[in-house]
């Protein structure tokens, strides 16, 4: 690959970044949104690479004298390498028009199961972390959900008991008919993204993908202990916008 290219790939790359980051805001469907700015500078370093290598390439053109004026030896329309070289900025060019979806269903199909295993315990401090009295119903997210309601099941404390909860995350289909409250996590890019599913009681299964608010109670699970059932029991199930960042 021909100098030429490099540097103009550096400034497409850098391009492409800062256009997801802060024009369409859509880096948040691959990576979280703390690694925004880190994201932004990285952007700036290789847009600044590629144009300082531009401007050399630019002064150094052979067959050119320091003053701007042609040698003996021709004007400078020497080969700097395959043409095909330049066809590696599709793929980047690509980026300005058509970026990739966030993950949803599809990626939930794939880890199915998750919804049994236990996630990281929810910091505890002073050993008291009750929710608090308002408001009523309580919005909290599925990942917190799921973590009061395993340290219910493993003889922790009982925090969700008798508390009206809103929950929002996309619907998922289950087995004979049941169906899943889901959120994707990150634990730093989509590449590592892992599956959050609730199960809702008591509701007619909304369509496949659809995002939804759901106000409810939890459902303590049954034996044996700790075998990380997350249960909803539904009083209400309205639909909801695709949040602008759909992970948790």
């Amino acid at each position: 690959m021909s100098r030429a290219v490099q540097n103009l790939l550096m400034v497409l790359v850098g391009g492409a970044v800062l256009w997801i980051t802060l024009v369409t805001g859509e880096v948040v469907n691959f990576v979280k949104e703390g690694l925004r700015w880190p994201l932004v500078a990285s952007a700036a370093v290789l847009i600044g690479l590629g144009l300082a290598g531009m401007r050399r390439d630019w002064r150094e053109r052979p067959g050119e004298h320091p003053g701007g004026g042609h040698g003996p030896g021709g004007h400078g329309h020497g080969p700097d390498g395959p043409r095909t070289a330049w066809l590696l900025c599709l793929p980047v060019l690509a980026i300005f028009a058509v970026a990739p979806p966030e993950l949803g269903v599809f990626t939930a199909d794939r880890t199915d199961g998750a919804s049994t295993v236990a996630p990281p315990k929810i910091p505890v401090e002073d050993d008291d972390y009750a929710l608090p009295p308002s408001p009523d119903p309580y919005p909290i997210s599925v990942g917190e959900f799921m973590g009061r309601s395993f340290e219910a099941q493993i003889g922790g404390q009982v925090t969700l008991a008798g508390r009206r909860l809103v929950l929002e995350g996309f619907a998922t289909p289950g087995k004979q008919g049941a169906w899943y409250l889901t959120r994707l996590q990150m634990s730093c890019c989509a590449a590592d993204a892992m599956a959050l599913k609730v199960k809702i009681l008591d509701a007619p299964a909304p369509a496949k993908g659809s995002w939804v608010r759901v106000v409810g109670l939890w459902r303590p699970a049954g034996e044996p202990r700790g075998s990380g059932v997350y249960e909803f029991t539904a009083q209400s199930v309205s639909p909801i916008d695709k949040p602008d960042n759909p992970y948790e």
